[in-house]
C-alpha cells in the first residue's frame, strides 16, 4: 500500500514538474506580471577613497530609499544615509530622490528630485546638496522651476545649473547666485544642447567647471537659422502644436560658439574657432594644463576632426592634432588627460580598427598602444601610479567584450575576464578593484567585485530569476553564411526549445542594422525581447538575426561600406541571409518575415517594398521612409549633403520602391515622436493607400520613439505585433 502511494506522488510530482518546464508564456506574463524583473546593483557609486562603494536600497514599507556602504575588505553592508531622515528643507518632507552623487571630498552628496524626461533624459529637475557630517540639505536653485545639469565646482562652495538656456551657479556658503549668461531667449541656449546635438553627438549637458574652479567653458548655440518641426497632442480639450528646431537633412543648424567665463573677474572671453559657422562643435574638455581647452571642431561632413588648444585668457586657438575618413570620423568619450598637463590618451579609428592612443600636445604627436585585427569597444581610465589603462574589447571574438588592461608603452596587455560573454566595469578611484557586470546569451546579468588583475573577491548579484526556471527559454545560437559575392556574415539563430529537425519552421527575422551598430552579440540583452522571442519560438517560429555589411565591431572599412547609400548592402546582406534560411531544411523559405525599430523599421520598409519578392511579412516600428525626412547629423554622416548625393538618397528611399509593395505589412508610430517623425509613416502610408494596396497601421497616441508617454503600451503593442504574426506569417 505503501509503495502504491509513493508512486501516485511520484508519477504527480513529475507531471507537475513537467507541466512547469513546459509552461507557455503569454503577452502578459512577460510585459505586465513583473514576475521577469532580475535583480541589480542600483545605482553604485565609489567612495573617494576606493575603499567601499555606495548603493541604494529601498524600505517598501517606509516607501524611502537609503544609501547603504558596502565595504571592499569585508564586505559588511551598513546603512550610510537614512532616507527617512533627508527631510527638504523647505516642505520638511521626505526627500524621494531619484538620483544622487557622491562628490570629491566624500563630505557632501549631490542629490536630485522631481526629475522630468526631456527627450531621451531624465535632464529636469531640483537638486539639494547635502553635507553629511552637519545633516544639512541646501536647495541649490530656490525657485519653483526645474533646472537641469547641475555641477559643484572642484572646492565644492558653488553649485553651477542650466535654466532657461542661462547658466547660474549659487555660493553654497553666502547663498548668492550669479548669471553666468544673460541673453538665452528661447532662440539662444547656453550650457545645454540644440535637439540634434544633443540627440547624435550623445550629450544635452554642455558645460564645465575647470579643474581648478577658475574658469566655466560652455557651448552658445544660436538656433535661429534651424527650421522648425511640430505636432499635435491630443491629450487636452484644446489642441497643443508642440514645436522644436529639428534640421532635415540638408538643412542648416545651430551657430555655435565656446565661451569661457572667467569667475573671479565675471566676463566671458570667446574662443576663435574659425569664421566658418557651418560646422559642427561635438565635444569641449578641459585639459590639466591650467587654462586649456581642448575643443573638437568638425567639418560639415564629418569626415575631418580637428582638436584644437585654446588659451581661455585670450581666446587663441591652435589646431594640434587632425583626423581624416574616407566616409565619417567617429566621436568618442574614451579621453583621458594625464597629470603632466601635455599629454592624453584617446581613441581613433586612423588604424582601420578602434584602438588607444597617447597624444602628446607640446611636440604635438601620437603614438598607438593597442593594435590589431580587433576593436577597443570602452576605456575606463589610466592608472598613472602603475601606468596601466584598463579598457573593454571585442579581441578574441567579435560578438564578445572582455576586460583588458594595457602598459601605456604597449606592452603587457592582460585580460582580465574569462567567462565567454560581455563583460563591463566600474573602477575604483584608484584602480584596485571593479565592479563587474557579466551576460552572456544563457545568463542574465551578474555582478561581482573583481580586483584590478581579474580575480573575483565575492560575487554580489548573482541573478538567477528563478521565475525563468519555469519556462524553457529559447537561446540564440551563432552562425555565420557566406553571400553570393564571398562576404562571411555574422548570426543568430534561435529555435524551439523542442526543435524538430523533421519539421518546416517559419522564420522572424529581427532587424536594426543602422551603420556601425551591431545585434549578433554574447549577451543577455533585454529579458523582454528574449521571452517574446521564446513565445514566438513557443508558437512555431525559427528567430534569425544578422549585422549586414556596413555594421560594427569588425573594422572602419566594413562599416565604411555603408557611406554614400546605407540601404544598400543592408537590404542585399538581408536577402541573402533569406536565401541562406532556404537552404537550411528546417526552414519553410515561403514563410519569412522581418520586423524592427527606428533603423529596423526603415530596413522592414526596405524588404517589404524592394525586397518584396522575399518577404511574406513585415513589422516596421517608427521606421524611417526618407531619410530627407530625418535629421541632418545622422544622415549626412552616412550619407553625406542631398545636394551632393541626389542618387544615394533616391536609392535608400523607401518612398522610392512602394509599387513594389505586395501585402502583409503591419506599420506602428507614435504620434508624439520628436525622432522619427509620424510625418515619414504617412508620406508611405499615402503612397500605398493611392495605389490601393492593403496594410495595417496603428498609431499610438502621445507616445514618443520609444513608445513611451503617459500610460504603457508595451502589452498592447506586442500583444498587436504577436497577433498580426501569427495571423499573416
Amino acid at each position: 500500500m505503501k509503495r502504491a502511494v509513493l508512486v501516485i506522488l511520484f508519477l504527480i510530482f513529475s507531471a507537475t514538474l513537467f507541466a512547469q518546464q513546459s509552461k507557455k508564456l503569454t503577452v502578459e506574463d512577460i510585459f505586465r506580471s513583473g514576475k521577469f524583473y532580475g535583480k541589480r546593483l542600483n545605482s553604485p557609486c565609489w567612495l573617494p577613497d576606493s575603499n567601499a562603494f555606495a548603493f541604494l536600497k529601498e524600505d517598501k514599507r517606509a516607501k524611502t530609499v537609503s544609501i547603504f556602504k558596502h565595504n571592499v575588505s569585508g564586505g559588511d553592508e551598513n546603512k550610510w544615509i537614512d532616507g527617512a531622515a533627508l527631510l527638504n528643507p523647505e516642505t520638511k518632507e521626505v526627500l524621494h530622490f531619484s538620483d544622487y552623487r557622491i562628490l570629491p571630498s566624500g563630505k557632501k552628496i549631490l542629490f536630485k528630485t522631481d526629475a522630468r524626461r526631456v527627450w531621451r533624459r531624465y535632464d529636469d529637475g531640483r537638486f539639494f546638496v547635502y553635507d553629511i557630517s552637519e545633516k544639512k540639505l541646501m536647495a541649490v536653485y530656490d525657485g519653483e522651476r526645474l533646472v537641469r545639469h547641475v555641477k559643484i565646482s572642484p572646492d565644492e562652495n558653488k553649485a553651477g545649473y542650466v535654466l532657461n538656456g542661462n547658466i547660474y551657479y549659487k555660493n553654497l556658503k553666502t547663498g548668492k547666485t550669479v548669471a553666468v549668461t544673460s541673453d538665452g531667449n528661447g532662440t539662444i541656449i547656453n550650457g545645454m544642447s540644440d535637439w540634434v546635438y544633443e540627440e547624435e553627438f550623445g550629450k544635452g549637458d554642455r558645460w564645465n567647471w575647470s579643474p581648478d574652479g577658475k574658469y566655466i567653458a560652455f557651448h552658445r548655440f544660436d538656433q535661429a537659422p534651424i527650421k522648425t518641426f511640430s505636432w499635435t497632442e491630443f491629450d487636452k480639450t484644446d489642441i497643443v502644436v508642440k514645436t522644436v528646431p529639428y534640421p532635415k537633412a540638408g538643412d542648416p543648424n545651430s551657430i555655435v560658439t565656446i565661451g569661457v567665463y572667467n569667475v573671479e573677474i565675471g566676463e566671458t572671453e570667446w574662443m576663435d574657432i574659425g569664421a566658418e559657422t557651418d560646422r559642427y562643435i561635438p565635444r569641449i574638455r578641459w585639459t590639466k594644463k591650467p587654462g586649456t581647452l581642448l575643443i573638437e571642431r568638425m567639418n560639415r561632413l564629418q569626415n575631418k576632426l580637428e582638436l584644437l588648444t585654446a588659451d581661455v585668457d585670450n581666446g587663441n586657438t591652435e589646431i594640434a592634432f587632425v583626423e581624416r575618413d574616407s566616409a565619417w570620423v567617429s566621436i568618442t568619450d574614451d579621453i583621458f588627460f594625464l597629470k603632466d598637463g601635455h599629454r592624453f590618451i584617446r581613441t581613433s579609428e586612423s588604424s582601420g580598427y578602434n584602438h588607444i592612443y597617447i597624444y602628446d600636445m607640446d611636440i604635438p604627436a601620437k603614438a598607438q598602444i593597442t593594435n590589431g585585427a580587433w576593436e577597443v569597444t570602452d576605456v575606463y581610465g589610466i592608472n598613472e601610479n602603475s601606468g596601466k589603462i584598463y579598457f573593454q574589447a571585442n579581441k578574441g571574438r567579435m560578438e564578445e567584450r572582455q576586460l583588458f588592461s594595457i602598459n601605456m608603452n604597449g606592452s603587457h596587455l592582460q585580460k582580465l575576464s574569462s567567462k565567454a560573454g560581455t563583460h563591463s566595469a566600474d573602477f575604483a578611484p584608484d584602480f584596485s578593484v571593479y565592479l563587474e557586470t557579466f551576460s552572456n546569451i544563457k545568463t542574465p546579468p551578474q555582478t561581482a567585485l573583481v580586483q584590478n588583475n581579474g580575480k573575483i573577491i565575492r560575487t554580489l548579484i548573482e541573478n538567477k530569476m528563478e521565475n525563468l526556471k519555469k519556462y524553457k527559454l529559447a537561446y540564440p545560437e551563432f552562425t555565420s553564411f557566406t553571400t553570393s559575392d564571398s562576404v562571411e556574415i555574422k548570426a543568430m539563430i534561435t529555435k524551439p526549445a523542442d526543435f524538430d529537425p523533421d519539421k518546416k519552421y517559419p522564420v522572424l527575422i529581427y532587424g536594426y542594422s543602422g551603420p556601425a551598430s551591431q545585434l549578433v552579440c554574447n549577451s543577455w540583452g533585454r529579458s523582454t525581447d528574449k521571452l517574446w522571442y521564446t513565445l514566438l519560438t513557443q508558437k512555431g517560429y525559427i528567430i534569425f538575426t544578422l549585422d549586414q555589411r556596413g555594421t560594427g565591431g569588425r573594422g572602419k572599412a566594413f562599416k565604411n561600406l555603408a557611406y554614400g547609400d546605407i540601404g544598400k548592402y543592408m537590404l542585399i546582406d538581408h536577402i541573402e541571409g533569406v536565401k541562406y534560411l532556404r537552404s537550411l531544411p528546417y526552414v519553410d523559405g515561403d514563410r519569412i518575415g522581418i520586423w524592427g525599430w527606428s533603423g529596423g523599421g526603415y530596413l522592414t520598409l526596405m524588404a517589404m517594398t524592394k525586397g518584396s519578392d522575399y518577404f511574406k511579412a513585415g513589422i516596421a516600428v517608427a521606421p524611417v521612409s526618407d531619410f530627407r525626412l530625418y535629421d541632418n547629423v545622422w544622415t549626412e554622416r552616412y550619407m553625406g549633403l542631398p545636394s551632393e548625393n541626389k542618387a544615394g538618397y533616391d536609392s535608400t528611399s523607401v518612398l522610392s520602391y512602394t509599387d513594389q509593395y505586395k501585402n502583409g505589412l503591419l506599420v506602428i508610430h507614435g504620434s508624439s515622436d520628436d525622432n522619427v517623425h509620424l510625418q515619414n509613416t504617412m508620406q508611405f502610408v499615402e503612397k500605398l493607400q493611392t495605389a490601393g494596396k492593403p496594410f495595417e497601421m496603428m498609431i499610438y497616441t502621445g507616445k514618443n520613439h520609444s513608445m513611451l508617454g503617459k500610460g504603457s503600451v508595451y502589452f498592447h503593442l506586442y500583444s498587436l505585433m504577436t497577433d498580426f504574426i501569427l495571423r499573416k506569417l
